[in-house]
Parts: C-alpha cells; sequence; structure tokens
C-alpha cells in the first residue's frame, strides 16, 4: 500500500519529489539558494539534472507536519530553503535537499522521520543502512512511498536525500552528495 494522504504529497513534493509537482512549483527557474543547488549532483544515471531551489517564505503550500518539523527545532519558514535536482526526462529518480539555517544536525534527522511518519496513512520503515559506503536513513520501503525509498543523508543544518526504486541509481547519488 502507498501512502498518498494530500499531507503526504505536499512533504513529498516539498522533499523534492516530481509526482506532485515541484518541477512545476520550480519550473520557472528559481534560484533562492544556489550554495545548496551546488550541493546536489549536476548528472544521474549518465543523464543531466536541472537543479533549482526555493525559499521557505515563497512555499503557498500547507502542512501541520512540515511547520511541526520547522518548529521542533525552533525555526520557521524564513529558516528553511530546499534543492531540487531532477530530469526533465524519464529518469526514475530525484535528487534534493532541505536546509534549516543555523538548526541543530542532531535533531534534523529525527525531526524530519517524525515529519514523515506524521504525514503518512501507512506506517513506514526507517532503517540505517550503508549506501555507497556512507551510512544513510532509508525511509519506507519498496511500495511504501509511490516513487520509491527515500535514502537521506546530514550535512551540517541540510538534509541531503534522493528518491529512487533503484538501488543503484540510490547508490550513484549518495555517492555524489559531498561529505
Amino acid at each position: 500500500m502507498q501512502a498518498a494522504t494530500p499531507v503526504h504529497r505536499l512533504l513529498l513534493a516539498l522533499v523534492v519529489f516530481l509526482a506532485g509537482g515541484l518541477a512545476s512549483a520550480l519550473a520557472a527557474g528559481r534560484h533562492a539558494d544556489p550554495d545548496l543547488e551546488a550541493l546536489l549532483p549536476e548528472t544521474l544515471g549518465g543523464v543531466a539534472l536541472t537543479r533549482e531551489s526555493q525559499a521557505g517564505t515563497e512555499l503557498a503550500t500547507q502542512s501541520a507536519a512540515f511547520d511541526a518539523f520547522l518548529a521542533s527545532l525552533g525555526k520557521s519558514r524564513a529558516d528553511f530553503s530546499l534543492a531540487s535536482a531532477y530530469s526533465q526526462g524519464g529518469l526514475e529518480a530525484e535528487v534534493g535537499a532541505w536546509r534549516v539555517r543555523g538548526a541543530d544536525a542532531n535533531r534534523l534527522l529525527p525531526g524530519f522521520e517524525a515529519a514523515m511518519q506524521a504525514s503518512s496513512t501507512t506506517p513506514l520503515t526507517i532503517a540505517g543502512e550503508t549506501l555507497a559506503g556512507r551510512r544513510v536513513a532509508r525511509i519506507g520501503d519498496p511500495g511504501q512511498l509511490t516513487r520509491g525509498p527515500l535514502y537521506v543523508v546530514v550535512r551540517g543544518d541540510a538534509l541531503l536525500f534522493v528518491q529512487t526504486p533503484e538501488r543503484a541509481l540510490a547508490a550513484e547519488a549518495i555517492a555524489k552528495l559531498p561529505e
């Protein structure tokens, strides 16, 4: 069963997923956080990626789980930005980043996991594993999320992630993300 509540779709869109409309939300070529964009790969699976970003204050969507995530860090949308790297074609993977300026790195991942779980009507499997020689958090088993499992790493005040049903693409993306 796939999680598909409106709030879950919102979180997934914020995360970087093209299914619900982040591509269209960023289609105007937004570059609110070029430094965050620069952390994302330019290519994946031999395909060039479009990299864009948006400030949290520009997000028109509402999500109680997302706002609770920020509040748990003592932050607001003014402290938040997101970046996305995606293919204009049929690549089954998206790479993204959430930055919460000044957030405690030790609280980012637990807060993100709680927001993902709160946004889902289906209990999501959350597990630590090694991918491309790095420890990652995997959110979702195959079939739990529409676009495949989400693999997440923390870097300072940012969460970097890839979502794909193809483990090889996930490993390539994780390897290209900075330590």
